[in-house]
């Protein structure tokens, strides 16, 4: 069976683990699922990749020591760092069951779980084809977020932009970065490496009576951060050592590509602190069109209503969601403060209510056709109702 085949198989098997999840049964299970029937599934999992898919692992274990070595010492920083800031922040007691059955029950449910991650990323990552070595360690990254998501909250990730925007930066790229930084030490240094930095940090959080109090921002940070520049010293060590390799056919990042990522992590890091006045939306309907149409993905920026003219197409707030629709008209309340009439380029009459100036909070700057289609689509496939959830008005009850 060739080798690209195989990877196919393996990969199609670890999703069919998040049949549970994807389906709503894991909810319905309680806690047997995360404490039974999860763990068991891994170890399924292990199993088969131990004995059908081992044979043929061929590992580039050249710089396993000096790899594995950064390894740990990245996994001492992060837990340096990360316990520093709760003389900072404070401390928190660990929410988390610390009798000794408690601690055994918790470890069961993720250990199985990291271990099998990890030899089936060695796996895979060391047989694909090496000529498309990027696309593979980040493909098979990619399936590991997907296997790191908790997809029985999926729906709560996109019930507005705030929560959208708070997924992507708390925990989308915390995750991608970590998972393309652990496909890349698996490629190195095997995956008793990985398990090291997956697994200890998570033992930590388990065991210990107290917990930095950190908000989300500032640990997405240090998720994103630790395995960033891990990745970028181990890559210029092994290009240290490695002194028989021809530049030519060194497929390494290089400096641009540091220097891009290093980018992407700070503009990551200015958005999960709030930082930029804009913030992302997907359109869930054809009320705009065909200016706007379902599945686009929106620019909204914080503008002062009195700056907001006839024409703009706005986003306000009614009830539990957003609507964004075009200002036809500008009046005042009987207190002298701003009302806007607005339609949807696609009604046939105007909105139900007038917008008041609380309601609203930014004005459409940017319009990206089709991107949020994909946002939509995983909605759509995990049944989370997203035309029933978003209601736009559509005129006035005659």
């Amino acid at each position: 069976m060739k080798k690209s085949l195989k990877i196919f198989i393996l990969s199609i098997i670890i999703l069919l683990s998040l049949f549970f999840e994807i389906t709503g049964l894991s909810s319905s299970m309680g806690t047997s699922y995360a404490y039974v029937v999860k763990p068991l599934i891994w170890i399924f999992i292990g199993v088969i990749a131990f004995f059908f898919f081992r044979k043929g692992a061929l590992a580039n274990l050249k710089y396993r020591r000096e790899v594995t070595f950064c390894v740990v010492v990245a996994t001492l920083v992060y837990f340096a760092i990360y316990f520093s800031l709760g003389y900072i922040k404070g401390f928190a007691h660990n929410p988390y069951d610390s009798s000794i059955n408690g601690i055994l029950l918790n470890l069961w449910t993720f250990i199985p779980v990291i271990v099998v991650k990890e030899y089936t990323r060695f796996y895979m990552i060391n047989n694909c084809n090496k000529k498309k070595i990027f696309l593979w360690a980040f493909l098979i990254s990619l399936l590991y977020v997907l296997v790191d998501l908790n997809l029985n909250k999926f729906n709560s990730y996109f019930e507005n932009d705030v929560s959208t925007l708070e997924f992507f930066m708390q925990t989308f790229m915390p995750s991608l970065i970590t998972n393309l930084f652990l496909t890349y030490i698996s490629y190195f240094a095997g995956y008793k490496a990985t398990i090291i930095y997956a697994l200890i940090p998570q033992v930590a959080m388990y065991i210990l009576p107290i917990l930095p109090d950190v908000d989300w921002a500032t640990s997405s940070i240090i998720s994103s951060v630790i395995p960033f520049f891990t990745y970028v010293y181990v890559n210029y060590l092994i290009n240290k050592m490695d002194k028989t390799i021809n530049r030519r056919d060194n497929k390494t990042v290089g400096i641009k590509g540091w220097i891009g990522m290093l980018l992407f992590v700070v503009l990551m890091i200015l958005f999960g602190l709030g930082v930029f006045p804009i913030e992302p939306l997907v359109i869930a309907s054809n009320s705009m069109y065909p200016k706007i149409k379902k599945g686009d993905l929106v620019i909204i920026k914080e503008t002062n209503v009195n700056d907001i003219k006839e024409g703009d197409i706005i986003r306000y707030r009614l009830d539990n969601y957003y609507v964004v629709h075009r200002v036809e008209l500008i009046t005042k309340d009987e207190e002298g403060n701003l009302e806007f009439i607005t339609k949807g380029d696609n009604n046939d009459t105007i909105d139900l209510y007038p917008v008041k100036e609380s309601q609203v909070d930014g004005v459409v700057k940017l319009n990206i056709p089709y991107f949020g289609y994909p946002t939509l689509l995983l909605n759509e496939l995990l049944d989370t109702n997203v035309n029933d959830e978003v209601k736009v008005d559509t005129g006035r009850v005659n």
